[in-house]
């Protein structure tokens, strides 16, 4: 039987290994034959190390945000400074698009008819076309 601390040991190694980039299929060999656990062990291992590896993700990318912000912040107060209000404006704007505030682009709605669908309104509409 293997102690607590081993085995948070043995997640955090397979949460590295996951950062690093290594595909779910060597990880889990890996962890099979490294520290001589069953394919069922190494999964429950992997499942726990995903969640570590989620948090430190999102840690990431919580800092690269926050720097992000500091750059658009710093090039609109420079702006200002120099009574760029077009640069001013388009830092606000890239700051905007960044935090998820602006609105979505317009996007044209494409719409995919099955040849079914197809043949049916070409029915619906020679049909009205057709004097009555």
């Amino acid at each position: 039987m293997t102690s607590q601390t081993e085995k948070d040991k043995r997640i955090d190694a397979v949460a590295n290994w996951l950062l690093e980039g290594m595909r779910y299929s060597d990880v889990l060999a890996k962890t099979c034959t490294e520290y001589k656990v069953c394919d069922r062990t190494a999964r429950t291992y992997i499942g726990l190390a995903n969640a570590i590896v989620r948090e430190a993700r999102m840690t990431m990318k919580e800092a690269e945000v926050r720097e992000a912000v500091d750059c658009f912040k710093d090039t609109y107060q420079s702006a200002r400074r120099k009574d760029d209000h077009s640069a001013a404006t388009g830092a606000v704007r890239e700051l905007v698009k960044l935090l998820g505030l602006a609105e979505p682009d317009k996007q044209e709605v494409k719409h995919d008819a099955s040849p079914t669908l197809m043949g049916v309104f070409a029915g619906i509409v020679s049909s009205n076309d057709k004097p009555a």
